[in-house]
């Protein structure tokens, strides 16, 4: 379920149509078979990635890293995962302590696994990962430290009550409606531990890139989707204003941080929450 910030179409050259043709070419986009022939396409331009990272662990291919973050750029997405995962340690660091005082940790949408490749260098946590796309996870599984395991586009995961100290959804929650977001919210605060910490990332009010109308939407309802079909891929663009997240959160979580967009190396806002 990751992906990048405003989604894959912004790939789909919509950037070279005359305004006219945009919205003719997002409806094309929401047809699976043209959105899935769009990833095919976009996986093509790139060359063949390394077999090995610096660390010696394997790189994905093409396809895959196109599923994840709309392209195919192996140093960047390399180089991405490490600052995010940079970036999500000095937030937990600020509020009770980073990745390596977890005993426990679930990446959730972890895709290829562009974050938590990086983390055996950062804690000795057992490490999971799971992800609405069993291609991606099954990847993970063969070629990364840690438990991996496919899930579905709604609660329950097969986890224990309880399991996790950490937990983080890197561009998950943008791509899902606000009936799905709460119900994995619930899910998160079942898998956490009491006072374990959730790292939600969300497009937010201040998004990068976002036009007049979207904001002016935003503003009045709190909550909206873009391009709403195929929910959980990277189609579909969620955003919501730190108030709804931190509304949505309550009375499971308390939020112990919200960082607007501009100000993650990643384009998106992040939030930090504890179980209660």
């Amino acid at each position: 379920m990751s992906g990048p910030s405003a989604g894959a179409p912004a790939g789909f050259g919509r950037g070279m149509l005359p305004a006219w043709a945009k919205p003719l070419a997002g409806r094309l986009l929401s047809l699976p078979p043209v959105f899935r022939s769009w990833e095919l396409y976009a996986a093509s331009r790139y060359p063949r990635p390394p077999a090995t990272d610096g660390n010696g662990l394997p790189i994905p291919d093409r396809l895959r890293m196109v599923q994840v973050v709309a392209h195919a750029d192996w140093r960047t997405f390399l180089q991405t995962g490490a600052a995010t995962i940079e970036s999500f340690d000095a937030l937990l660091t600020r509020h009770g302590g980073g990745f390596d005082r977890a005993g426990a940790v679930l990446d959730f949408g972890c895709g290829c696994g562009r974050l938590i490749r990086h983390l055996p260098a950062r804690t000795d946590a057992a490490l999971y990962g799971t992800d609405l796309n069993p291609r991606l996870s099954g990847w993970c599984a063969g070629h990364l430290p840690g438990q991996f395991s496919a899930n579905a586009l709604h609660p329950p995961l097969a986890y224990e009550d309880g399991q996790f100290d950490v937990l983080y959804a890197l561009s998950v929650f943008t791509h899902l409606r606000e009936a799905t977001q709460r119900a994995w919210l619930a899910e998160f605060a079942r898998i956490l531990k009491p006072g374990g910490r959730a790292i939600i990332t969300f497009h937010d009010e201040h998004q990068p890139g976002a036009d007049a109308a979207l904001r002016t939407e935003l503003a009045a309802s709190g909550f909206l989707v873009r391009r709403d079909a195929m929910e959980g891929s990277n189609l579909p663009a969620t955003y919501q204003t730190h108030a709804y997240m931190n509304a949505m959160a309550a009375p499971a979580f308390t939020v112990l941080e919200t960082v607007p967009s501009p100000e993650t190396p990643f384009g998106q806002a992040m939030a930090l929450l504890r179980r209660a």
